[in-house]
């Protein structure tokens, strides 16, 4: 693990990544969303995928936490109700870095861990936008882009496979569509209060006024008109009254993940249009 400390975080994994994958151990740094999911480092995820199963046991205190594992393609990660009462119970948080142990060989790769504190200037440095997730209670994360795809996601989602291999069969997006497309995993703050916003990253490569009006639908079909502002930090907010009854008359749920492309209108009274595409 030596010289891990000093290279910068990571804006995939959110961990310190750059250095060669020696020993049974890994470290994580404790982000925003930490307590919804660990994202594993890049350079261990080959190595946590072969040796878990689809959940995985976290050893501390004498105590037994079994978590889910998420196994993807760019990103793995610790999640799930296990994974949260393990936060707790240790009472981590933003700053601290969790050192785990791979119990190999073990189909469920128990692990033990140990906490220290993590320096200010370790943190992910990111400034886009929201990382919303349904189990979260601090929404104002950040939102993380991959250019090589041309989206932005929101910073810590996790598609499960059926959800990405839609996303991916519906990337690149045709040309009538601008650069950036956003993809979201609908939370509370969304739906039930009705504030949805659009990241400042996609806003800014977008025809969007100061403020205006979208008309947006689902798959391209039934276009609603709502009202948009932009607020002080850049983001794209939706009119909260016309926005709730939208997702409500589109089937749109919490934890619903979605695709979201926007268009130039050629309409006088309609700046931008919206297009949302569910995954799964």
């Amino acid at each position: 693990m030596a010289g891990a400390a000093d290279v910068g975080v990571c804006g995939v994994c959110f961990n310190h990544c750059k250095y060669e994958s020696k020993g049974s151990g890994f470290n994580m740094v404790a982000w925003e969303e930490f307590k919804n999911a660990g994202v594993v480092p890049c350079n261990e995820r080959a190595r946590f995928n072969n040796v878990t199963g689809e959940k995985v046991t976290l050893v501390s205190n004498q105590w037994a936490y079994t978590v889910k594992c998420y196994k993807g393609r760019t990103k793995s990660a610790m999640y799930g109700r296990g994974w949260r009462k393990f936060y707790e119970d240790n009472n981590l948080g933003k700053g601290q870095m969790v050192v785990f142990h791979l119990d190999e060989p073990s189909p469920t790769a128990s692990m033990w861990f140990q906490v220290g504190n993590g320096s200010k200037d370790e943190q992910p440095m990111e400034e886009d936008d929201p990382i919303e997730d349904s189990d979260s209670g601090n929404e104002d994360g950040e939102a993380s882009s991959d250019d090589g795809e041309g989206i932005v996601r929101t910073r810590g989602i996790l598609l499960n496979e059926i959800e990405d291999a839609q996303l991916q069969g519906l990337l690149p997006l045709s040309d009538g569509f601008i650069r950036f497309a956003f993809v979201h995993r609908l939370t509370r703050t969304d739906i039930r209060l009705g504030m949805m916003k659009i990241p400042k990253k996609v806003a800014t490569a977008t025809p969007f006024e100061e403020q205006g009006v979208v008309g947006i639908s689902v798959d391209g079909r039934r276009f609603k008109k709502i009202s948009y502002k932009t607020t002080d930090d850049g983001h794209i907010v939706f009119g909260s009254k016309k926005w709730k009854n939208f997702t409500a008359g589109r089937g749109l749920k919490v934890n619903t993940a979605v695709l979201i492309g926007f268009k130039s209108s050629e309409r006088d009274d309609v700046h931008v249009l919206v297009i949302l595409k569910k995954l799964g």
